[in-house]
């Protein structure tokens, strides 16, 4: 094989595995989502087998869906998602 063969592998079509980051991130952060038991368990239990793609899909899913311990934070997600916009403060 010659020196280029690194580009070979890069482009043969196979998908690459998760990473481990992205590993870290999933496990470390899907217990603070609002995502069901059974979502959460369902991506845990096949963590080992995700694609990176499959897995940067995932990690979106779990920042959108973050139950935010700030309080400050929460009231800001409220107001960015009209949660008061029929009240006059």
């Amino acid at each position: 094989m010659s020196d280029d063969g690194w580009i070979d592998e890069l482009f043969d079509g196979k998908p690459t595995p998760i990473t481990d980051r992205q590993w870290f991130t999933i496990e470390g952060n899907i217990n603070n989502t609002s995502l069901t038991g059974r979502m959460k368990s369902d991506i845990l239990s096949r963590i080992n087998d995700l694609t990176e793609l499959e897995a940067e899909e995932i990690i979106t899913k779990i920042y959108e869906n973050r139950i935010e311990t700030d309080t400050r934070k929460q009231w800001e997600r409220m107001c960015k998602d009209g949660v008061f916009k029929d009240r006059d403060f």
